[in-house]
């Protein structure tokens, strides 16, 4: 339990150093939000580890923390980019990558075929993850500012 706390306040000091390479610095509000978006991604990531399936862990807490960053987009009237970037911090495979490139210098072509598909997915499943969350936040901003394109007859 103590080395997951250490884990959470690793993520969390990560993430708020990684939003000064966004010059953040000028407004520090910016960059402790977005350090808590990536710190409670990375909570999600380790309360969703029962499904023994990293893809699907991933993805639900790039989805939780692309929602979270769209609305603190609109609370604060920033750029979405500067949340959602800052949040999928923790989350990014830079292991994965590092192996990657060692098993391909290496020359151990199998390690080096199954660590990139490995990444690939999970990158994958980030990048679908901010989609899926972008595009529901647009849904419901239409459908508020016109309710009837939810619930217009087709045979109209």
């Amino acid at each position: 339990m103590e080395e997951i706390i250490y884990q959470c306040i690793g993520a969390f000091i990560g993430c708020f150093g990684f939003a000064f390479i966004f010059r953040l610095h000028h407004n520090i509000k910016f960059a402790f939000l977005g350090a808590i978006n990536g710190l409670i991604a990375f909570v999600i990531y380790l309360l969703t580890h029962f499904m023994h399936n990293i893809y699907f862990q991933n993805f639900i807490a790039m989805f939780v923390a692309s929602l979270i960053a769209e609305m603190l987009a609109r609370t604060c009237r920033a750029p979405a980019t500067i949340f959602i970037t800052i949040g999928c911090f923790p989350l990014v495979p830079g292991r994965g990558i590092y192996q990657t490139m060692l098993y391909a210098i290496s020359g151990e072509s199998n390690l080096f075929l199954q660590s990139a598909l490995q990444t690939i997915g999970i990158a994958g499943s980030l990048a679908l993850a901010i989609l899926f969350s972008s595009t529901i936040i647009l849904i419901f901003k239409n459908s508020k500012n016109h309710p009837y394109l939810l619930f217009k007859d087709p045979f109209e």
